[in-house]
């Protein structure tokens, strides 16, 4: 089930919740009970393994990672 963060536009309270994306329109924010919130859109990045100089992709210009500041 998916994580969403939300900041509350009558009190600014951030916070996350927890369900399914269908749901989102019924959350309201915990602290003020107020239902007019702003979605907060971050990145997660996660790295599997060590990346090795000799990883082909790290090596190349063309490498995703390169292209987007990771490497």
């Amino acid at each position: 089930m998916p994580t969403y963060e939300f900041t509350c536009k009558q009190c600014a309270n951030r916070f996350e919740v927890m369900l399914p994306s269908e749901q989102k329109a019924n959350v309201s924010c915990p602290q003020c009970m107020c239902g007019d919130l702003q979605e907060v859109y971050t990145v997660n990045v996660s790295k599997a393994g060590k990346s090795s100089k000799s990883d082909s992709c790290a090596q190349s210009d063309s490498c995703p990672s390169k292209r987007f500041g990771f490497g």
